[in-house]
């Protein structure tokens, strides 16, 4: 790898490290908002995910085993693709906060299966799809409960 591509990489890997912190923090504050204790321990359990991806991903970092790998970035990766709005600062009703949600873990997803596809070792190629498969299933969380709790007649 270029000195340039392995800059790349770190960076990407750094950003989705700072994704997950930032989704543990999110996760956390809306199941504090929860009067429901499913809510709360739907928000709770996936702060607790991201905690364990981030960890994940942390170990990646440290290992070097990423850039050790042969990761090659084979087109451009432009981070803002996998930007979402940005979290009000004050309180955040229920729909907005499951809108939100969903649009983070599709980024997540976006990203995880765009450094899968970027990975030429099996073992980082796997770890990024199940990065991917788990993040999906959080969107699908979400789904589900947004058409359970705002649109329970469809």
């Amino acid at each position: 790898m270029t000195t340039t591509t392995k800059e790349k990489v770190e960076e990407v890997l750094q950003f989705a490290i700072d994704n997950e912190a930032k989704a543990v923090e999110f996760y956390t504050r809306l199941a504090g908002l929860q009067e429901s204790a499913s809510l709360k321990e739907m928000f709770s359990s996936l702060a607790a995910e991201e905690r364990r991806h981030k960890a994940k991903l942390e170990k990646v970092r440290s290992g070097g085993k990423l850039l050790k790998s042969g990761v090659k970035l084979s087109r451009t990766v432009d981070l803002s693709d996998y930007l979402t709005p940005p979290e009000p600062s004050g309180d955040l009703d229920l729909q907005d906060a499951l809108l939100l949600s969903m649009r983070k873990e599709k980024a997540a997803f976006s990203l995880y299966m765009d450094m899968a596809s970027a990975a030429s070792d099996p073992a980082v190629k796997d770890l990024f799809l199940s990065l991917a498969r788990e993040e999906a299933s959080h969107k699908l969380r979400f789904e589900l409960e947004y058409d359970r709790v705002i649109q329970p007649d469809n």
